[in-house]
C-alpha cells in the first residue's frame, strides 16, 4: 500500500493506494487511475468507469476535471509520470539494465548479450519481442517494451529472483511514450536505424530524434553509450554524443573503441579480427551473415561496459548461437539452403539478400508486408526483392483488417515480375516446390512468430512448421 500523500503532498486525504492502473478496465478498488491520452483513445473519457471499478484517485493533466470525494492530482505529462509511479509501487529491479534500441537487431544484440551473460555465470534475463527469459521465467509480453506498470511488475519480480543482469529492447515507441524513464540504465546501444513505423512517425528525422533520446534524455550522463558506426546514423549519433562530452563505446571499422579489422565467411560460420584495448583479437562466430557479427560486437560493448572483463567476453563470444526466428538457416538433404528471418524491413530484408547473394546461387524469396502499418517501405522492399532475387512470390504476413489485395499490390509496383500467393502457407509450400538443389530459399518477415492476424483474428501460423512438414512429406 502506497499513502497518496507520498505522491501529493497537498492531498488532505489520508487515503493508501492498492495499486495504480492506466486501463480502467484493469482498474481494482483502491486503485489510482492515470488517465493518458492515448493515440485512439483518452483516458478522461473512462474516469466514470475507474472510479465506478474502485478508483480512489485520479491522475489527469486536465484541470477541469472535478470528482465529488476523489482526490485528483494533476500533472501536465501523466505518461512520464506514470513511469515513476510505476517504479514506486514495483521498487525492485536487477542490478545492471543495458538497453538496445534500433530499427533492426535489437532482439539479437539482447539476446547474444543474455548469452554472454549466462556463459560468464551471470544470473540473467532479457525483456524484449521474444517475450521474457531467464532461468526462473519465460512469459509472452505484447509489446517489444511493455508500459511502465508492466515493465516494472516484471522488473521487480526479476529481482526478487536474483536476477542480476538484464537486456532490455527499447522500441521508439516506449521512448516516445516514457515507458523507460524510471528504469535505471547502465548502458545504452544503438544498432542502426532506417525506415519503419511512419505510421506513427511524422518523418524520418523525427524517428532518429526519438531514438537519440534514450541516450541524450534517458540514460544517466556518466554511463556508455554503445553505438555501432558502420552506417549514416550512427556515426552521427557517436559524433553528437561525443560533442555533448557523454562516454562513447563505438563499433565499427572506422571506430576508436572496438575496431573491426576484417570479417569473412567460413564454412562454419564467420571469421572475424578485431582491434580492442591495443590488443587483437581473433573469433570464429558460428553465425552466418555480418549482420549477425554486429549484433554479437555490440553486445559485447555492453557487457564491457556493464563491468565484464573483455577477455573474458572475447573468450566465450564465440560460443552464442542464432536466435530463434532470426537467421535460422536448415540445410536440407538435397543441398537447398532455408532461411526463416523476421526481416519486415527495408534494411532488414536487404541486409539478408545482400548475405544470400554473397553465396552466389540462385535465390527464391518469399515475403509480405504487414496491414495497417507503414505503407511507405512496400514499394521500397519490392524494389530490394526485385533487386536481389531470382524468383519473387509476395504473400501475406498479417494483413490485420487491411485488404490482403492492395498490400500486395503496393508491395508489387517495386517488383512487378512477382508472383502472388495471399495463403502464406501455399506460397511456401509453392516456393520449396520450385527451390532446386543449390538454391536459396527466404522467408522473411515473421520469424519467431506463430501466428497470423487476419480480420482482427489471431490464427496460429508458423514458417518453420510449414517448411518441416513439407520436407517431411518429400523427404527432402
Amino acid at each position: 500500500m502506497i499513502p497518496l500523500r507520498l505522491i501529493d503532498d497537498t492531498i488532505e486525504n489520508d487515503i493508501s493506494l492498492s495499486g495504480i492502473q492506466s486501463n480502467s478496465k484493469l482498474i481494482e478498488n483502491g486503485n489510482l487511475f492515470v488517465a493518458i491520452e492515448g493515440n485512439k483513445n483518452n483516458g478522461e473519457d473512462y474516469i466514470d468507469e475507474a472510479v465506478n471499478k474502485g478508483a480512489v484517485a485520479i491522475l489527469t493533466s486536465n484541470r477541469g476535471i472535478k470528482k465529488e470525494n476523489i482526490p485528483i492530482i494533476f500533472n501536465q505529462n501523466p505518461r512520464k509520470e506514470l513511469s515513476h509511479l510505476s517504479k514506486l509501487f514495483f521498487p525492485g529491479s536487477p542490478e545492471i539494465i543495458c538497453a538496445v534500441t534500433g530499427t533492426n537487431g535489437k532482439t539479437s544484440t539482447v539476446d547474444f548479450l543474455y548469452q554472454i551473460w549466462q556463459l560468464l555465470g551471470y544470473n540473467s534475463a532479457t525483456i524484449g519481442t521474444l517475450g521474457v527469459k531467464s532461468k526462473n521465467f519465460n512469459i509472452n509480453t505484447n509489446n517489444t517494451t511493455p508500459c511502465p506498470i508492466k515493465l516494472h511488475q516484471i522488473l521487480d519480480k526479476l529481482a526478487k529472483s536474483k536476477v542480476s543482469n538484464l537486456a532490455l529492447e527499447v522500441s521508439s515507441h516506449a521512448i516516445d511514450q516514457h515507458r523507460i524513464n524510471a528504469v535505471n540504465l547502465e548502458s545504452a546501444c544503438f544498432t542502426n536505424l532506417s525506415l519503419d513505423h511512419m505510421d506513427y512517425h511524422k518523418s524520418i528525422q523525427e524517428y532518429s530524434n526519438t531514438k537519440f533520446k534514450l541516450f541524450n534524455n534517458i540514460l544517466p550522463f556518466e554511463k556508455t553509450s554503445v553505438i555501432f558506426t558502420d552506417n549514416y546514423e550512427g556515426i552521427k549519433f557517436s559524433k553528437k554524443l561525443k560533442k555533448l562530452n557523454r562516454n562513447v563505446f563505438d563499433i565499427g571499422v572506422n571506430a576508436k573503441k572496438l575496431k573491426i579489422l576484417s570479417s569473412e565467411n567460413i564454412a562454419t560460420g564467420h571469421k572475424i579480427k578485431i582491434l580492442y584495448n591495443d590488443e587483437i583479437f581473433l573469433l570464429n562466430f558460428k553465425l552466418q551473415a555480418y549482420f549477425q557479427i554486429s549484433n554479437a560486437l555490440c553486445a559485447a560493448g555492453l557487457a564491457i561496459t556493464s563491468g565484464a572483463n573483455y577477455k573474458d567476453v572475447f573468450s566465450v563470444i564465440e560460443n552464442i548461437k542464432p536466435v530463434y526466428g532470426r537467421m535460422n538457416i536448415i540445410e536440407t538433404k538435397n543441398n537447398l539452403k532455408i532461411i526463416i528471418d523476421y526481416a519486415h524491413t527495408p534494411d532488414a530484408l536487404l541486409s539478408v539478400l545482400q548475405y544470400a547473394s554473397s553465396l552466389s546461387r540462385k535465390i527464391i524469396l518469399v515475403f509480405g508486408c504487414g496491414g495497417d502499418r507503414d505503407f511507405s517501405k512496400r514499394k521500397i522492399m519490392g524494389e530490394i526483392a526485385e533487386k536481389f532475387s531470382d524468383k519473387v512470390i509476395i504473400t501475406n504476413d498479417n494483413p490485420r483488417y487491411e485488404d490482403p489485395s492492395n498490400i500486395a499490390n503496393m508491395i508489387q509496383k517495386g517488383c512487378p515480375g512477382a508472383q502472388i500467393i495471399f495463403s502464406r502457407k501455399k506460397a511456401i509450400e509453392y516456393g520449396l516446390s520450385e527451390a532446386k538443389s543449390g538454391d536459396i530459399f527466404i522467408i522473411a518477415g515473421k520469424g519467431h512468430e506463430s501466428y497470423q492476424i487476419e480480420k482482427g483474428k489471431k490464427i496460429y501460423f508458423s514458417d518453420r512448421d510449414v517448411v518441416q512438414n513439407f520436407l517431411e512429406n518429400t523427404n527432402g
